[in-house]
């Protein structure tokens, strides 16, 4: 195990907290699926999935069958759904671990079928609709047509109808509106041929705030369970008055700790390229935590962190392995002292999001994007 002083904390209480809100305000009536794709965003599939299922969330959506198969080795026992499908020889996987894929073409439906045939099982599956998105899915237009080829089948169940919103977070345009029309629509097309699913779900995060028209009997929130929620784009002049964010709170925190502090003269170049100059005689403090670890490297000269509930600005190129912070203001910190670069100290906050703002991404790289050699420690 690495002993290097950079980590992060994730608490346990706060996910509960967050799901319990979001249950609240959906309702008991609807079911919910906790999105833990991709690590569970960063977090660490094993401890996020074990909470959620034993807060007995309904079902979990991950990415692809080795996700699904890891969360079943952990023994989850939910319905889980593998949100892209699954590729050519995967289908034993399906059995084997009662995975339930994701179709978005005729040629996958005739895998299933076939499999279905040879193991003499009915498969069940989730019929994904391209309402907009433009990647997977049938076209909503071509509903009927798909459904002329399941009606010949039998080993394959539609279980369950969904899409993907494209900007749900967007007030400023019909775009989600006429998502949801096109997803009212495929549903139509499934109900002329006597077909009604179980489960209809296209809420993500951002409509599960915002949307409650769109919910359906199923909705996805992923970043929402840890504690963000995206800012509504607004009309100009709209003062939001529609929009109600929910009190959910990051669950994740990444800090580091001073393991060097240097005094340095006026005019002295640091970090990689000499990119920054000092202006002043300064303190510089160095932490082991760079881009390797997560910290993007676009936040260069333009960043802070906090330290000792004050902010603290990272100068020069952030490297691989460090990054340099001037504490200049801060004459008694000294080494070992805890530095936030996610998180929260005093009245000081330093949040994904604000750090996607600051590089121009979404809060879902830089969570994700912290390195796998950072031990997550969960607070219980």
């Amino acid at each position: 195990m690495s002993s290097r002083p950079t980590w992060v904390e994730i608490s346990l209480p706060q996910l509960a907290e967050n799901y319990r809100i979001i249950r609240e305000h959906v309702g008991p009536e609807r079911a919910i699926m906790a999105i833990v794709k991709a690590d569970a965003y960063g977090h660490g599939l094993t401890e996020i999935a074990q909470t959620l299922a034993n807060l007995r969330v309904d079902w979990f959506g991950v990415t692809s069958a080795d996700e699904g198969i890891e969360l079943r080795q952990l023994g989850i026992r939910q319905p889980i759904l593998l949100l892209t499908g699954f590729w050519e020889g995967e289908q034993q996987a399906l059995t084997d671990f009662d995975l339930v894929p994701a179709v978005y073409s005729e040629d996958q439906l005739s895998a299933l079928e076939s499999w279905g045939s040879q193991t003499g099982k009915r498969i069940r599956f989730h019929l994904k609709v391209n309402t907009g998105m433009g990647r997977l899915g049938i076209h909503w237009q071509e509903v009927e047509i798909f459904v002329k080829a399941y009606s010949r089948m039998t080993h394959v169940e539609i279980e369950g109808l969904f899409a993907q919103f494209s900007a749900a977070e967007d007030f400023t345009t019909r775009q989600t509106e006429e998502q949801a029309e096109r997803f009212q629509s495929a549903q139509h097309a499934l109900a002329r041929a006597g077909i009604s699913p179980r489960y209809c779900h296209q809420a993500n995060s951002a409509a599960v705030v915002n949307r409650p028209e769109t919910w359906g009997n199923m909705v996805r929130p992923g970043l929402l369970l840890y504690g963000y929620q995206l800012p509504p784009r607004l009309p100009v002049g709209d003062q939001g008055a529609a929009c109600h964010p929910l009190p959910v709170r990051e669950i994740l925190s990444f800090r580091s700790k001073i393991i060097a502090v240097k005094e340095v003269p006026a005019g002295i170049p640091l970090g990689y390229g000499g990119r920054y100059v000092t202006t002043r005689p300064s303190r510089i403090a160095t932490i082991p935590a760079g881009y390797a670890d997560g910290l993007d490297r676009r936040l260069s000269r333009r960043g802070h962190v906090i330290v000792c509930g004050k902010y603290a600005p990272i100068v020069g190129n952030i490297s691989m392995d460090l990054t340099l912070v001037d504490i200049t203001e801060l004459p008694h910190i000294a080494v070992g002292e805890e530095v936030t670069l996610i998180g929260r100290k005093g009245a000081c906050s330093v949040t994904a999001l604000d750090l996607a703002e600051m590089v121009g991404t979404i809060p879902y790289e830089i969570l994700c994007g912290i390195g796998k050699r950072v031990p997550r420690r969960y607070l219980k």
